[in-house]
């Protein structure tokens, strides 16, 4: 049997946006920006899914390298304790949630300097391409 992985909501919880997550540490303060097929990941987590069915549903529709990124990216999340063990048993219905068409690998990006993000304005401040939360480099505004 294998243990089961459930977002820990408690001290992340979480909003997604388009197709990235933010989650917001309650212990640090920093914010963490899920990216790329990570959104998808954490999607899937908060439905209900089991880590080794999303590994294998990505695997079927996306191939093994896909497979591979995805094991290791639900790997950092638990690294980071953004998903912990759940002894409670496994809802009877697991939410259907949609695969998008291509796999983009997941990421996790972190800010620590949430009051600066906090206090950018995102329409002049951030760089055009990336958008908020990445400032515009210097001289780039």
């Amino acid at each position: 049997m294998t243990e089961r992985l459930v977002p820990n909501s408690a001290r992340f919880p979480d909003q997604t946006i388009d197709d990235e997550t933010l989650l917001f540490d309650a212990d640090t303060g920093n914010l963490v920006l899920l990216t790329g097929f990570g959104s998808v990941v954490w999607t899937h987590l908060l439905a209900g899914a089991d880590a080794a069915a999303i590994a294998a549903g990505v695997a079927e529709r996306f191939g093994s390298e896909a497979a591979e990124a995805t094991r290791a990216f639900i790997g950092e999340l638990r690294t980071a304790e953004m998903i912990v063990p759940s002894a409670a048993p496994p809802e009877a219905i697991v939410a259907v949630v949609a695969w998008p068409a291509a796999f983009t690998a997941p990421a996790i990006e972190r800010y620590d300097d949430i009051a600066k993000i906090i206090a950018m304005d995102p329409i002049h401040d951030v760089d055009a391409t990336t958008g908020w939360p990445r400032a515009a480099p210097d001289g780039e505004v």
